[in-house]
């Protein structure tokens, strides 16, 4: 009998019927018992053929070492006599063959050990427990600590992620924010319309500037996260351009997992913000993607949003006020009921296309649209509303996580993309690459360079002058990388096969290390339209940062229905808008953290069949 029948019309009572279960429980126990009794016996297979290549290597250090040792002992027995004839005059006598000992051979030439593999362990764990704790210099921790407002602090860094719908306009309202903000140039533009309009897509060319690859052109969607800096009066941000499609869900999860804030763009055309803000399974609809966004972006750790009503221009009629205050109530409720309040939400009117409302320096594209905006909106612009978020809270402090978003090798060196999340890195400090455990030191660091050819965030020129102090601030950051930077490394004394998207830069103190584990407890939210139901036993995967792995919920401890305040104890089966405590088992051991000592470690999202099925914190990681 189907584990699964009839699963979609029976009620949650159902489940708890003793006889449920009883035709193949055994079974389906029985195969998880074979299936782990198979990959214990192949983790024993490949311990043993390890375990034959380090005897192999060890044998051939050992010919090595008595090859060297003859050769050395052969050279002193020439040094005991001096002059011509043998007649001169004895130096030194040589060892004899037994009950003397040996004479000194000195010390091993370079990458030559005589200590047993046990003993270079020992060694190595020594070496890292004797590791100074690294510490900020104390004038740039003085900076990150002072409030002053006279520009001589460093400036804040935040991650912003652009979120909404597929085709509401994310890319072009990107693209002409970087336009105003005088990153990219109106040559450059001129050339993407070019280019745009001989291919039939002359409205999509603002949206190249962060959409680089020939097929996101082609087809007009955005399939990867696009990544480009930009600097504002009050912040550097990292901006993050989200793909909107559903099958691409992934890669929004990876690029929301590293912001701060958000920027929701919501079209306000009519039928295009109902398609977008429609719930799945309606009659007209088939479900839009900004719901899902706000749900992945609040259990992702996003606390802050910025909702731009794009394309009012578009609306019927334009510029129409009633439209833009429906929109806002329909969206405000439902961010308030995913835990978001409503003092760090801004609603913004705007037209990514033409260019109005996003600053008060534009050039007039469209006189009509600003003076039929301004007759009822007196708010913020879109850059005014992005330099009115509260900064973010850095663990500058706390010890270095950095997780690894891309990999490439030059030369002798590996050059390794990803984000500081916590804690700083500099030039020379020695590291650990988890989970594989491998060791590397730092040449080089880079901040901002992650994305954008030939400059980094803190080149750009700046909207208003820069103070000198702030200037020389700056500059002190030089090799260094804090909490919350975009950042590029070069690595060496590592092999880049080694090194893969997702690893963890740490510094190798134990005391200051991740768990690397395969289990762990963790609070969930299931999402409110569940189509199948979660049993103990379902396979899930599970996405965190810029990994997925697939994952078992091999216990179900408690569960609550949102609003009720019941815990309910063993449940049998957990359904559509309830949180609960579970235990998970990975396919494999990742570095792992309790979410409220690094947030992100300790998020994480479960999908199932295409669907987004919950959200979760880790609390307790499980040896």
């Amino acid at each position: 009998m189907s584990r699964h029948r009839n699963i979609r019309n029976l009620d949650e009572d159902d489940y708890y019927d003793d006889d449920y279960y009883d035709d193949d429980e055994d079974a389906y126990y029985l195969e998880q018992q074979r299936e782990q009794e198979r990959k214990k016996k192949e983790e024993a297979e490949r311990k043993a053929k390890e375990n034959k290549l380090k005897q192999q290597k060890l044998q051939q250090q050992k010919l090595q070492q008595q090859k060297l040792k003859q050769q050395q002992l052969d050279d002193a027995k020439k040094k005991t006599t001096g002059g011509k004839g043998g007649g001169g005059v004895l130096v030194a006598s040589a060892a004899p063959k037994s009950g003397g000992g040996e004479i000194s051979l000195g010390k091993p030439p370079p990458g030559f050990t005589v200590e047993s593999k046990k003993n270079d362990t020992a060694t190595k764990n020594n070496n890292a427990q004797n590791m100074p704790i690294p510490q900020l210099p104390p004038n740039i921790l003085a900076s990150l600590r002072s409030n002053s407002t006279t520009g001589e602090v460093i400036r804040s860094h935040l991650s912003l992620v652009i979120l909404g719908h597929v085709d509401a306009g994310k890319s072009t309202l990107t693209g002409r924010l970087l336009l105003s903000l005088n990153h990219v140039s109106q040559r450059l533009l001129q050339k993407y319309q070019k280019a745009a309009t001989s291919i039939g897509k002359s409205s999509f060319a603002l949206a190249w500037f962060t959409d680089e690859d020939d097929s996101e052109r082609e087809r007009g969607v955005t399939i990867d996260i696009g990544t480009k800096f930009a600097k504002t009066e009050k912040f550097d941000f990292t901006i993050l351009d989200a793909p909107g499609h559903k099958d691409f869900i992934p890669n929004m999860i990876s690029g929301t997992a590293s912001a701060d804030c958000g920027l929701l763009v919501v079209a306000a055309t009519t039928g295009e913000f109902e398609a977008g803000f429609a719930r799945g399974g309606d009659a007209s609809y088939s479900g839009g993607q900004t719901r899902e966004h706000i749900v992945l972006s609040r259990g992702l750790g996003v606390t802050q949003f910025v909702v731009a009503v794009n394309k009012l221009d578009a609306a019927e009629p334009a510029w129409c006020q009633e439209r833009f205050e429906h929109i806002k109530s329909m969206v405000l409720d439902f961010l308030k009921q995913n835990g978001f309040k409503e003092a760090r939400i801004t609603f913004v009117p705007l037209s990514g296309l033409t260019g109005v409302n996003i600053s008060n320096s534009d050039k007039v594209e469209d006189e009509d649209g600003w003076k039929a905006l301004k007759k009822w909106y007196k708010g913020p612009t879109l850059l005014e509303a992005l330099d009115g978020f509260s900064p973010a809270k850095r663990g500058y402090e706390k010890p270095l996580r950095a997780i690894v978003t891309d990999v490439s090798s030059e030369g002798k060196h590996v050059n390794v993309r990803g984000r500081v999340v916590q804690g700083f890195i500099q030039s020379g400090d020695n590291v650990v690459v988890l989970p594989v455990g491998d060791d590397a030191n730092i040449v080089r660091v880079e901040r901002g360079k992650a994305a954008q050819e030939g400059s980094s965030p803190y080149s750009f020129a700046s909207p208003s002058p820069t103070t000198s102090s702030s200037t020389s601030n700056e500059a002190q950051l030089d090799g260094i990388a804090l909490a919350g930077d975009t950042v590029e490394l070069t690595l060496a004394n590592i092999d880049s096969a080694r090194l893969m998207t997702g690893c963890v830069i740490c510094h190798p103190h134990p005391s200051l290390r991740p768990k690397v584990e395969q289990r762990f407890e963790a609070r969930i939210s299931i999402m409110e339209r569940l189509a199948v139901p979660i049993i103990r036993g379902s396979s899930v995967l599970l996405h965190m940062h810029s990994i997925d792995v697939p994952a078992v919920l091999n216990k179900l401890i408690s569960s609550e229905k949102r609003g009720d305040g019941k815990p309910r104890q063993n449940p049998r089966v957990l359904t559509g808008g309830v949180t609960a405590t579970v235990e998970i088992t990975l396919s494999e051991r990742l570095v792992i953290e309790e979410s409220n000592e690094c947030k992100a470690l300790g998020r994480f999202v479960l999908r199932r069949g295409g669907d987004t099925i919950a959200v979760g914190l880790i609390d307790k990681v499980l040896s």
